[in-house]
């Protein structure tokens, strides 16, 4: 099976790296010619291992048979997109990303067959070409539209646990809930997420803005209880969240993608996680 991955952050190389060595054919469509080129000379390595991948910078070399994987932030999908519809009309897509605020433009898009999926990984980048993990990798997937048969061989590849839910958008909102509550405190704090827990001043940050959050959406008390996300994060704590493991390898975070959601979505003000987003915002001018 042949696979073109969009993206090059720690979500991009992670699924390159495990569909490569359980035998696929990957391509990575990378964010410039110096990282193509490092790539393409030394593949991607994890713990001394390397699976050697073929890295263009731009869509018009990906196979018209690839299930093209999505994996760039929210605000550089308007270009990317732009160029699939005419020069990829015919793939199959994936998006891989944080968030629900992509599945307006996911909807919009003349392909016949698109789907959505939810990584649960402890994955980081180490370097441009180099990543690290731990855990087993799963993978949950979701139609957005057209026919989940088309993306049965992703479902069932030995790169991953994979599972298929019919409920996408259900499962898109919890995790976007539970992400909402530990990736900009971590980010903003470049803490672990055992840290929310274990620091008094990051667990007072984290009580407020959970109560915060409860107000605008009460469903987060049966959906994501404090409880539960309090004992995820002492369960791993060393783990980073997605976005901090961007800041700390200097990739853009998923800000909008995930926070902006929140707020066009709520009915209520949030000043403390308006705060954090301008907070976000303000570093990612800065690099």
């Amino acid at each position: 099976m042949k696979y073109a991955i969009i993206g090059t952050g720690a979500n991009g190389l992670l699924p390159a790296y495990l569909l490569k060595k359980a035998g696929h054919d990957v391509q990575v469509v990378a964010q410039n010619k110096e990282q193509a080129a490092l790539l393409n000379d030394q593949g991607i390595i994890h713990e001394g291992n390397r699976q050697q991948i073929k890295a263009y910078t731009n869509v018009e070399q990906i196979d018209p048979e690839a299930i093209i994987i999505l994996t760039v932030n929210y605000d550089e999908l308007p270009p990317i997109l732009r160029l699939l519809k005419i020069r990829c009309a015919s793939n199959r897509i994936i998006f891989l990303q944080q968030g629900m605020l992509f599945l307006e433009k996911a909807r919009t898009l003349s392909h016949r067959h698109i789907a959505a999926a939810i990584l649960e990984t402890d994955c980081v980048k180490l370097s441009d070409a180099e990543i690290s993990f731990s855990k087993a990798t799963q993978v949950t997937f979701g139609l957005v539209k057209g026919n989940a048969e088309e993306f049965q061989p992703i479902l069932e590849t030995a790169a991953w646990k994979g599972s298929w839910v019919d409920n996408l958008e259900e499962q898109l909102y919890e995790t976007l809930l539970f992400n909402s509550l530990i990736d900009p405190l971590t980010a903003v704090t470049k803490t672990r997420n055992g840290e929310l827990i274990t620091n008094p001043h990051a667990y007072e940050l984290f009580r407020n803005l959970y109560n915060e959050l409860y107000l605008a959406f009460p469903e987060i008390e049966w959906l994501q209880p404090i409880e539960k996300v309090a004992a995820v994060c002492a369960a791993e704590p060393n783990r980073a969240s997605a976005m901090l493991a961007d800041r700390l390898a200097g990739d853009p975070m998923e800000i909008d993608g995930l926070m902006l959601y929140v707020l066009n979505r709520s009915n209520l003000d949030l000043p403390l996680f308006k705060a954090f987003y301008h907070l976000l915002k303000t570093v990612e001018v800065e690099k």
